[in-house]
């Protein structure tokens, strides 16, 4: 159960310094995409119960769609030049809108929001 939390807070992470609607202009617009992203991964773990969680015995869809639209969206912010410290400082100042009604969300917003993003 730990080893599933860890891979599902280190894709968040990933997806929150890249992930994406793949209309993204600006380096704030690839932050507010990531952090749809990363609500939506929560939302999703969320309506899980703990035993079906334990059950899974492969990646849930929602975490290979966020890969995905992760890998879509580091490709525009290369375009767009944004750097490592320019996406730390959008995600963090976003971290605080992100919203949890499980346990598992409220873990990884938490730490989202005390620990920051590419900590």
């Amino acid at each position: 159960m730990r080893k599933f939390f860890i891979l599902l807070a280190a894709l968040g992470l990933v997806a929150a310094a890249c992930g994406g609607d793949s209309g993204a202009g600006s380096c704030e617009s690839i932050a507010d995409d990531a952090i749809d992203v990363i609500q939506e991964v929560i939302d999703e773990m969320d309506s899980l119960s703990l035993e079906e969680i334990a059950a899974m015995e492969e990646e849930p869809a929602v975490l290979q769609d966020m890969e995905k639209r992760a890998d879509e969206l580091q490709a525009q912010a290369d375009e767009l030049g944004c750097t490592d410290a320019e996406m730390e400082t959008l995600l963090n100042a976003r971290a605080g809108n992100l919203t949890a009604d499980g346990m598992f969300g409220e873990l990884l917003v938490d730490e989202l929001q005390s620990g920051g993003f590419f900590e």
